[in-house]
């Protein structure tokens, strides 16, 4: 039964225990397994995966809502998701890689992250790789700037949540050309969401300077 659609997968449940994520453009999810098991060996906490082949990924199923709903719902506080957002980059960043560099998830947003009963886990690997960890607060800085520019009712509270991530980073000043660069190679942006990067880097950098105008 389907459970869920993201921007590039849908979600079906199996039974109680594991879920098949199935990318819909047929993308290998081998190294998305292959870099959650290397991280579930370490304590960080990702779904266990059981099993992969081609586009599907089976892995445990997850009880609780993503850090975005408990925000849409109030249940959470945007500067309360930040601060759960920086623990789960500084904590990654830790991890022993076995590249020469940290490994980096580079779309950690509160989407991405689900809250259980033990705890918050970060789902959809797809894009992580080893590489600066300045890059990683970027990205997750970019995407929480592009809700606060856009004409949604929740927009301050992005704004909000944003000041409070920049003010925990550990690496810095962020490469916001980078971020940008690679923010718009995203195929799933459209094209109101591309126009309202320039803008969005703009916030970030202006909140990183001056931290307390958020």
């Amino acid at each position: 039964m389907l459970i869920g659609t993201g921007r590039s997968a849908d979600v079906f449940t199996l039974d109680d225990e594991w879920v098949l994520r199935r990318y819909r453009d047929g993308a290998d999810a081998a190294h998305e397994a292959a870099t959650m098991e290397h991280l579930a060996g370490h304590g960080y906490p990702v779904p266990r995966v059981r099993s992969v082949s081609g586009p599907e990924l089976v892995m445990r199923r997850l009880t609780g809502p993503s850090l975005l709903d408990a925000l849409l719902a109030g249940t959470v506080t945007p500067e309360s998701a930040a601060t759960v957002l920086a623990g789960l980059l500084h904590r990654l960043h830790t991890v022993p890689s076995p590249a020469s560099a940290p490994l980096l998830h580079l779309d950690l947003h509160p989407g991405n992250v689900m809250l259980t009963p033990e705890g918050p886990f970060v789902i959809d690997w797809c894009t992580a790789e080893a590489g600066d960890p300045a890059l990683d607060w970027a990205m997750s800085a970019l995407i929480l700037a592009e809700v606060a520019v856009t004409p949604v009712p929740y927009a301050e509270g992005a704004r909000a949540g944003l000041a409070t991530l920049l003010s925990l980073a550990d690496a810095g000043p962020l490469p916001l050309a980078r971020a940008l660069e690679r923010r718009a190679l995203d195929p799933h942006l459209d094209e109101a969401e591309r126009a309202r990067l320039d803008e969005a880097v703009a916030l970030v950098a202006a909140l990183e300077i001056s931290p307390a105008s958020g």
